[in-house]
């Protein structure tokens, strides 16, 4: 079962979603330690779903809402834990009811990429690059 956490029960629920979220802010570049995340998951600049499984998180995914002028993006910032085909059939849905006409996430390894493309059908977009200063 899929819950969307309302940022006013991030508290009572981060417990659950940290250690998830913890693996792949690891293998990530840096953008946010996990506090940081809970902190803009708080203030309503991200989403906090969690898959459970009964009363066991499997699964955590923030998500980013970006607008563009021809798309609701629901941009994954973060996942974690192992997702269902039913849960990201529940996630498209929740994506869909809140407007949403995408979902995009980044990796940067390969292999994370080929799995979303044979498990979900995600297509690749852009190869982002970046210029540190």
């Amino acid at each position: 079962k899929l819950y969307i956490v309302p940022n006013n029960h991030i508290h009572q629920f981060w417990h659950l979603a940290e250690p998830l979220l913890q693996k792949a802010l690891d293998k990530g570049n840096g953008e946010f330690t996990a506090d940081q995340l809970k902190l803009h998951v708080v203030q309503g600049l991200q989403e906090l779903l969690l898959l459970m499984n009964g009363k066991k998180a499997v699964c955590a995914i923030t998500v980013q809402w970006i607008n563009y002028p021809n798309m609701r993006v629901a941009y994954i910032t973060y996942i974690g834990g192992r997702n269902t085909k039913d849960g990201f059939i529940e996630f498209k849905n929740w994506v869909k009811n809140n407007g949403g006409t995408v979902i995009r996430g980044s990796t940067k390894f390969e292999s994370i990429a080929r799995l979303w493309n044979r498990l979900y059908g995600y297509e690749k977009v852009y190869t982002l690059m970046e210029l540190k200063l």
